[in-house]
């Protein structure tokens, strides 16, 4: 079977379905990603760990998606995508629950590399799975959903926490019980130091991520019957679509740009610690509020002309942030509309490489989408933390703004976008 063949029968009521469990499965994943990014490195500090080692440790998920783009295809020749999605839960489940019982960073380094397979796995299966329903004016609109469920579970997974100590003492119970079984079969104990509020927060978290398999268990006869019979080809599916490919990664130098730096960019222009905090509330406000609405635009224009419109319209955010900085409100204004700029821009994308592929290309296109999400996010925060040190506080929207004439001159002057 070559091609993604079930959906093509789904009535407009089933795609709806479908489209709402991959939309739940996603929001759910992502909550438990924005818990891991408050977790992970409190913990770690606790254990006397270095800003350098934090650093490391984080990053080494997102390195996890390259591992797990080039062996898709070996994985789905030998499973379907249904069994692919509920074995990335296998993945995630027990390395969260593991983490309680390591203190040293090698094994640390390990397992957030595994749970990190887990979550890029489910993530491009899903993409692929809504990627092949067959919309037809409202795909825009659907991929804004698919993005702005990403968004919104990043942002609600640190609230959450706050909300644990109303079922914490529940949660609790649970310890001893796990405790037992890790040390009857895996003959481990929890370090002193690890506290039982990490713990606990480490199980919500496992037990969140365990959650977002259920839509899919609840969904599966209405995910697609496909495997692979060939290998993927992740260099080709660039080469095929590299507009598309090279915009994606440009969203991804601003939204990693913006979230990692933005805070301090606002302190070293002499914002209050909360007036800089608000700078990164404002902008994922926008990519949540704004992404559907701006996507759900390109639903009735050539999504070519859009993709670049936004491209241009990241450069002239960046390009206003070193003004706008000096007056909190506009500066917030400016980062609610920069964030719905780059969530549109992720979601236009991901709709273009949905007409763009198809079959099993799209498997190697979904692979290829988020490698060049994660190479700009990376590249971008390496080269905005130099050019900070260099350049100062302007070294954030400088990298930003240099993304976007570089795509520009590539785009307009050596390829045809189609």
């Amino acid at each position: 079977m070559s091609k993604l063949e079930v959906v093509k029968a789904l009535s407009g009521a089933q795609k709806a379905v479908a489209l709402a469990v991959i939309v739940s499965a996603t929001f759910l994943i992502s909550v438990s990603v924005g818990v891991n990014a408050v977790v992970f490195p409190t913990a770690l500090e606790s254990y006397g760990a270095s800003n350098t080692v934090i650093g490391l440790v984080m990053a080494i998920e997102f390195v996890s998606v390259f591992a797990i783009s080039f062996g898709l295809g070996r994985i789905l020749r030998v499973t379907s995508l249904r069994t692919g999605l509920l074995l990335s839960a296998l993945f995630r489940l027990p390395s969260l629950i593991l983490l309680a019982y390591f203190t040293d960073m090698p094994m640390w380094l390990l397992l957030v590399f595994v749970h990190g397979i887990g979550n890029f796995l489910n993530q491009i299966l899903l993409q692929t799975w809504i990627n092949s329903l067959p919309f037809e004016r409202s795909r825009g609109l659907s991929m804004a959903l698919f993005g702005t469920s990403i968004s919104l579970g990043l942002a609600c997974g640190p609230v959450l926490l706050q909300l644990l100590d109303s079922v914490s003492d529940s949660i609790a119970d649970l310890v001893p019980l796990i405790d037992q079984v890790v040390l009857n079969y895996l003959n481990l104990a929890r370090p002193e130091a690890v506290q039982t509020s990490t713990q606990i927060n480490l199980i919500a978290s496992a037990m969140i991520t365990t959650l977002a398999a259920l839509p899919t268990l609840l969904g599966g006869f209405l995910i697609p019957k496909f495997r692979m019979t060939k290998s993927s080809n992740i260099p080709q599916a660039v080469r095929q679509a590299p507009a598309i490919m090279f915009a994606v990664a440009v969203s991804g130098v601003s939204i990693l740009g913006v979230q990692s730096f933005i805070t301090l960019y606002g302190l070293s222009n002499n914002l209050t610690l909360e007036q800089a905090s608000l700078l990164l509330t404002a902008f994922m406000l926008g990519s949540i509020l704004l992404e559907v609405p701006t996507a759900w635009v390109s639903d009735f224009f050539d999504r070519r002309y859009v993709m670049m419109v936004l491209v241009f319209l990241s450069l002239i955010c960046a390009a206003y942030l070193p003004i706008a900085i000096y007056t909190p409100h506009l500066a917030w204004g400016l980062l609610f509309l920069w964030g719905g700029v780059i969530g549109g821009l992720y979601s236009v994308c991901l709709a273009m490489t949905a007409e763009r592929f198809s079959g099993e290309n799209l498997i190697s296109a979904n692979a290829a989408f988020s490698i060049m999400d994660n190479i700009g996010g990376m590249i971008g925060i390496l080269l905005i933390g130099v050019c900070m040190d260099l350049f100062g506080s302007d070294g954030l929207p400088y990298v930003i703004m240099l993304a976007g004439v570089v795509y520009f001159s590539f785009a307009l002057t050596r390829y045809q976008v189609r």
